[in-house]
């Protein structure tokens, strides 16, 4: 997982962004990289969860293949797709 520090890093780099380009104009700054910091981690964490849940379907298999192979990594994009999409993401 990401470090608060690097997601907050990542989270200022991202609304700096959109206000310099003249996207978006914060009345609350602050209030509004908090809610984006929670919103990231929110995403991270199902991301993550998607991602276990992709890779314990692969391991669950009679004959899984070897981790990193192209069967692997064709069966967990699958996978990870399908998770994300119940997950609504």
């Amino acid at each position: 997982m990401i470090s608060d520090e690097k997601m907050s890093h990542i989270v200022h780099l991202m609304m700096n962004g959109l206000e310099k380009e003249g996207w978006v104009s914060f009345t609350n700054k602050e209030a509004a990289i908090r809610e984006a910091h929670k919103i990231s981690n929110l995403y991270l964490g199902n991301l993550k969860g998607a991602a276990d849940a992709a890779r314990q379907r692969i391991l669950s298999q009679k004959n899984a293949p070897v981790e990193k192979s192209p069967q692997w990594d064709t069966l967990y994009q699958k996978y990870l797709e399908e998770e994300l999409q119940k997950r609504g993401g």
